[in-house]
């Protein structure tokens, strides 16, 4: 059942009830008693009470009865669903394309592969939107999660989830509406269906910092505004209604590929095993995965040079050594670096340390 601010609910498992005052996710709100209190509850133990009910029902509690009797400071306002967060405005770490995205935040931002991770829907644009969220089940099919709204230039929390349990994630569709209370220019729906690589969940290089979210967090673009098809009152009226656009999700890359993988602002650690750096290696040959990883590899390396960062750690694995000597020997061609293996306590025998002389 959905539920939102200044619902009259009473409990499932015990007596009593009170008015929702806040909605702590998709699964728990909190509830302001009669006496004033505020508890957390879990949806399941709560039943909706219809405000049309009967006055002289003892088991319904009414609004305006209810609020006579809370203290001034405990008012509950009924307009605003506080689940909304501004968006920060941090021009100085880079930008995000205009549209609707999906965040994974961590809870504990020194150690960014354990702990809890927070799941906001991002609206980085000037509409309001209207979503539905749909994650794909094990067996078949798909599990409505969530509907609602996020103001413009706002995120929602959608999920806490604990990092072992982050697999109801991988995989959903996403569906969004624009609203705006004036336009010239109507946007069409966007529907996004997204997968999460479970794998980067567990790589620190993989958070990084955005313009639009205070601390480490992997953003996954769902729908972007440029691409969506539009209705300009002043073009000719046509018979055919834009079609939805459908989109592929894709995580937010940033200008500079190595920010993506900056662990400081001088150094960055890059994963190089296949699996990181293409959507599916099912049926590719070796020699195409060693060509990816080698172009991906001289990518970061240049672009790190380019941005004047010290040192790269890149994570090419044992395995059988190939990738190992190849960029050893890509490394031969660049007389502003040296190399040697890194850090056997932290990365294993399966990296090295490429350190850049500055010009």
């Amino acid at each position: 059942m959905k539920f939102k601010i200044g619902d009259k609910v009473k409990f499932l498992n015990e007596s009593g009830g009170g008015v929702i005052s806040k909605i702590v996710s998709p699964g728990m709100v909190n509830v302001t008693i009669e006496d004033g209190f505020e508890i957390p509850v879990m949806i399941s133990e709560l039943i909706k009470i219809e405000l049309d009910a009967p006055v002289d029902s003892p088991k319904h509690m009414f609004r305006e009865d209810f609020e006579s009797r809370l203290p001034e400071t405990e008012q509950i306002s009924y307009e605003e669903d506080d689940r909304n967060i501004r968006l920060s405005s941090n021009r100085s770490k880079g930008s995000v394309d205009e549209g609707v995205l999906l965040a994974f935040v961590p809870h504990d931002q020194k150690w960014l592969i354990t702990g809890n991770i927070d799941v906001y829907l991002v609206n980085n644009t000037n509409f309001d939107v209207l979503y539905s969220i749909f994650l794909e089940k094990e067996e078949a099919g798909f599990e409505g999660f969530d509907y609602g709204s996020v103001n413009s230039n706002s995120m929602i929390l959608l999920d806490t989830v604990d990092r072992e349990k982050i697999g109801v994630w991988e995989k959903g569709v996403v569906q969004v509406l624009f609203h705006t209370d004036e336009t010239t220019k109507i946007l069409a729906p966007g529907n996004s269906a997204f997968k999460i690589k479970l794998q980067r969940l567990y790589f620190e290089g993989s958070y990084r910092d955005s313009a639009i979210i205070d601390g480490k967090a992997i953003l996954v673009s769902l729908t972007n505004i440029s691409s969506l098809a539009i209705i300009d009152q002043r073009d000719p009226v046509k018979d055919e209604t834009p079609e939805t656009v459908v989109e592929k999700a894709k995580e937010v890359e940033p200008q500079n590929i190595i920010d993506k993988h900056r662990t400081s602002p001088k150094e960055a650690v890059v994963d190089l095993h296949i699996y990181e750096l293409v959507e599916d290696e099912k049926g590719m040959e070796p020699r195409e995965m060693l060509n990816v990883q080698v172009n991906y590899f001289t990518k970061c390396l240049e672009n790190a040079m380019a941005n004047n960062l010290s040192k790269v750690t890149f994570i090419h694995g044992v395995g059988t050594g190939v990738l190992k000597t190849t960029l050893k020997e890509i490394l031969k061609e660049y007389p502003n670096v040296e190399y040697r293996d890194a850090s056997m306590q932290q990365f294993g025998y399966g990296a090295m340390d490429v350190l850049i002389r500055q010009a």
